[in-house]
Order: C-alpha cells, then structure tokens, then sequence
C-alpha cells in the first residue's frame, strides 16, 4: 500500500533525527547488507543533509547527430528540436514537498542538475538530487544552495546532442543501488543510501536502537575528554534501553580508568 504523505511527512521528521550511518545499520539488522549504500564516487556538492521519496527520471545517451549549421540557426535546433521533443519532460507534475529526485544518467559524464534546475525543482518542493551524473553551473549552484545535490561529477555541458529524455516513474541504477518511486533516499556528509519503500519501518526501527546507543556512549567518551556535550550526544528519541549498551563503569575499565 502506498504511503500516505502525512506519514511520508512522520517518516521524514524522524530520518531528520538520524544519519546516514544510522540507516545504514538499520538495513544491517533486517539483514540486508548488500543493498543500500550508493557508491562513494557520488557525493554531496556541499557538506549537508536531505531526505526524501524517490521521483525518479532517466537521461539515455543519444546517437543522433549534430547538423551542420549556423549559431543562429542552432539556437532554434537546440531550444526548438531538442528541448521540444528530444528532451521534452514532463517533470513538474511529479513532484511534493516530500520528494526527492533521483536522474539516472547512465553513468554518463553529462548534467543532471544545474543552477537554474536546482532552484525550478527547489521551487516544486523537491528536497535533494541524487544522481549518477554530473552538476553544472557549480560555483552557482553552490552560492545559491537552493536545494541540496549529490552527483558523482562536476560538467561543462548542456543536454542537446550528448542526453535524450528517458522518461521518469521507472526503476532506475544509481552507484550501484536500484531506486524505485517511493523509496526513502537519505543523504549527508557520508553519501547517500536507498531504503526499499517495504523495509522502511523496520530499518528505521533498529536505525533509531543504534543510533540513541552511539549518543549515550558518545555523552561518556565527551565527558572523559572534556568536551562540552551537543546535539550528537542529545536523546532525541524513547525507547528501550540497548540491549548491549556499554555502561559507565565498563568504559572506565576499557580506557583503563577503573
């Protein structure tokens, strides 16, 4: 069953509390080690996090050619031909304030988002970019931060004569992980990681087990070292106390303090 976007919402204000690596555990616990991670050559343009549910699209490499001709008359090829039928998308419609757009370039060397991109989907309400291609515009794009982007390159290019449209609401492969429609997309400063739309509550169940652990010994090993305690060290969530958590006492005896 689909989920509603008020729980998409409940699911985003709980990933908000969380990192990657905490969903990464998640997937571990419910057993599924081999899927998830999306490749460490695609990375965030700036320090930062999002969250969202997959809208996805495709760019296929193309084979047509480029016809001799003018600039002038190339103006009206690239924004007549191209951008009017070879490219022409339908993008805006698929679009909430819980999405997340994930282009599969075919691992292309071509843009996927670029400034002025960024801010139209921005402006739709899309909460990040997850692609396989490239950003362009960067130094723009990165002054305006209109929306957060992880790609595996920074290109010079526009679309005409390198990317056809592919269409979008399809399974599409980014660094290695399939991404459907609805999957939860999450994205800091470690990478990014795909959450199968069916696995959801579990993973985040045994992401938020891992995650208030890793803050309660965090608290422990600040507080040995002097350091003032923050937000990471914070409990944002109830739940039951780890099984394994490591007390005081132990810590002391493994830093050999006791």
């Amino acid at each position: 069953m689909a989920l509603s976007s008020a729980r998409k919402k409940e699911i985003l204000d709980t990933v908000a509390k969380l990192r990657v690596t905490d969903v990464r555990d998640g997937l571990d616990w419910v057993g599924r080690h081999n899927i998830g991670t999306v490749s460490p050559e695609i990375r965030p343009l700036w320090r930062t996090k999002a969250a969202g549910f997959a809208v996805t699209c495709r760019h296929i490499p193309t084979q047509r050619t480029v016809p001799t001709m003018t600039p002038g008359d190339y103006t009206k090829w690239a924004y007549e031909y191209w951008y009017g039928e070879v490219f022409a998308n339908d993008l805006a419609d698929q679009f909430s304030d819980t999405s997340f757009l994930v282009v599969d370039t075919c691992n292309t060397p071509t843009p996927a988002v670029g400034s002025m991109d960024s801010m139209i989907w921005a402006a739709l309400g899309a909460r990040g970019v997850l692609t396989n291609g490239g950003t362009r515009d960067s130094d723009e794009t990165l002054e305006q931060k209109a929306i957060p982007i992880w790609s595996r390159w920074i290109v010079q290019p526009m679309y005409q004569g390198r990317v056809e449209w592919g269409g979008h609401s399809m399974p599409v492969e980014v660094g290695g992980q399939l991404v459907r429609p609805d999957d939860l997309v999450v994205a800091d400063g470690d990478g990014a990681i795909v959450v199968p739309e069916e696995l959801i509550d579990d993973v985040l169940t045994y992401a938020i087990q891992e995650s208030e652990n890793d803050k309660r010994v965090r608290a422990l090993l600040f507080d040995r070292l002097g350091i003032p305690r923050n937000a990471s060290t914070e409990s944002v969530f109830e739940v039951e106390p780890h099984p394994y958590a490591l007390s005081a006492e132990a810590l002391d005896k493994r830093l050999k303090r006791a």
